[in-house]
């Protein structure tokens, strides 16, 4: 009995906010935040430093995972990262993501291989 005039008590209210029409969100003002395809997690191997600069010839392309070793071309002279969001690109002397491990920039670059033969960014 108390649940039938609990019930019958809030019927108008519960009427009033499923009756109401939806608001649509106003994504106008968040257009800068879309993701742009450049903003995705990228590294491409490239045989010079040259090809890397003008994005052409390129070797290998990977979208890195988080956390996923990534092994650098025998023939890879050059190489572009792009982490997409992620904070911490680095890159090891060794394969397997072993060996010295030296800290990228956040933002995506072109850089020459040098001794590095691996590339992990999470």
């Amino acid at each position: 009995m108390q649940l039938t005039t609990f019930l019958l008590a809030a019927a108008p209210l519960f009427a009033a906010v499923f009756a109401s029409p939806a608001v649509e969100p106003d994504f106008s003002r968040v257009e800068s935040n879309k993701l742009l395809p450049r903003d995705k997690p990228k590294l491409n191997q490239y045989r010079t430093l040259a090809d890397c600069q003008a994005d052409r010839n390129i070797l290998y392309h990977a979208a890195p995972v988080s956390g996923r070793c990534y092994d650098l071309d025998g023939q890879t002279g050059a190489f572009f990262w792009n982490t997409g969001g992620m904070l911490n690109p680095r890159v090891y002397t060794g394969k397997g993501c072993n060996g010295i491990e030296d800290p990228l920039a956040v933002s995506g670059r072109c850089i020459e291989k040098r001794n590095y033969n691996s590339y992990k960014c999470w």
